[in-house]
């Protein structure tokens, strides 16, 4: 196993996502560069959502966040901020992962239907919740 080193800051970053994705820091690095290694390794920007993806955003603590819900699966993806690349099993669990990075210190419990907006009309997500 080779190392690698990081500055400081860098480091904080990265185990930052892995406390809100609750993984490694090295399984951070290696989803990050798959993520990068999907999109050809270009920086082009964020890729389309799937079919059934539906674009979706939170504002919290002065951030905007977007993301994608998956209607089939529940999932959501986010696709911004420092959280950009991970995929969470609800939109509570991605609600609450938010929280967890961007202000750790309170409890991180979100009803995630509330939380996230629709990015074409800004309706609660909840409003197509199955």
């Amino acid at each position: 196993m080779r190392t690698l080193e990081l500055a400081d800051g860098d480091h904080e970053r990265v185990m930052l996502l892995a406390r809100a994705w609750q993984i490694s820091g090295g399984e951070v690095v290696r989803r990050l560069l798959d993520d990068f290694a999907q999109g050809s390794g270009t920086t082009s920007g964020p890729s389309r959502p799937p079919s059934d993806g539906v674009p979706i955003y939170a504002d919290y603590e002065g951030n905007h966040i977007e993301g994608v819900y998956h209607k089939a699966t529940k999932r959501v993806d986010i696709t911004s901020g420092v959280l950009s690349g991970g995929s969470y099993k609800s939109p509570s669990g991605a609600a609450m992962a938010v929280v967890q990075a961007h202000n750790p210190n309170v409890h991180a419990n979100r009803n995630g239907w509330s939380f996230w907006f629709i990015a074409e009309n800004g309706a609660a997500l909840q409003t197509i919740r199955p």
